[in-house]
């Protein structure tokens, strides 16, 4: 069985994951396969080709942090980034879930307006209250600014949570996460 997981920026997609994963499932984190695919030697170059040294760290590698800056100011730069990531990302989480004997979560927060509902036996939101979840993003170093247009960029949280089969809440502690999770666990058919 393979679960989509989404939720808004902050709300504990990567908690849910980790309940998930304690739990015996097989975690694909989407955005962790784009920054496979991001540092890749064919990457670089294209990201070189369109922006530069500049979108590179001392290291070689991507700056994450610029190319954030960068994209999310700028739809056209977004579109170009997406082209380049997108299709290898799909790729490789298609062959991340082919074990059978095994249950599956794939984290992917835009997987309702990149439209990748298909293929999931159901998909689970995480969602939190506003307050909750610009505290959590302002403790990871984001500022106020970068927050909301992050935000802006995604589906509004009440839309994804319409669209979902299940809505874990996580506005209190991990304790009650992985109980929502451990709960959900416990009504699905061995793999």
């Amino acid at each position: 069985m393979v679960i989509g997981l989404t939720g808004g920026i902050g709300c504990g997609k990567s908690a849910a994951s980790a309940c998930f994963a304690e739990l015996g499932f097989n975690v694909v984190d989407a955005d962790q396969l784009a920054r496979q695919v991001l540092e890749s030697a064919a990457s670089v170059s294209q990201l070189r080709a369109r922006w530069g040294d500049a979108c590179l760290g001392t290291d070689g590698r991507p700056d994450r942090r610029w190319i954030a800056a960068k994209v999310f100011a700028d739809s056209a730069e977004l579109t170009f980034l997406e082209g380049l990531t997108h299709p290898e990302v799909a790729r490789l989480r298609q062959s991340a879930v082919l074990d059978a004997k095994r249950h599956h979560v794939v984290e992917i927060p835009l997987l309702f307006e990149k439209n990748l509902t298909a293929g999931f036996a159901f998909i689970v939101c995480v969602a939190c209250s506003e307050e909750v979840r610009r505290a959590r993003l302002l403790k990871k170093g984001l500022t106020r600014d970068e927050i909301t247009r992050r935000i802006n960029l995604q589906m509004l949280l009440s839309e994804k949570v319409k669209r979902s089969d299940v809505v874990l809440w996580n506005d209190g502690d991990l304790s009650f996460l992985r109980a929502q999770v451990t709960a959900l666990i416990g009504r699905l058919p061995a793999p």
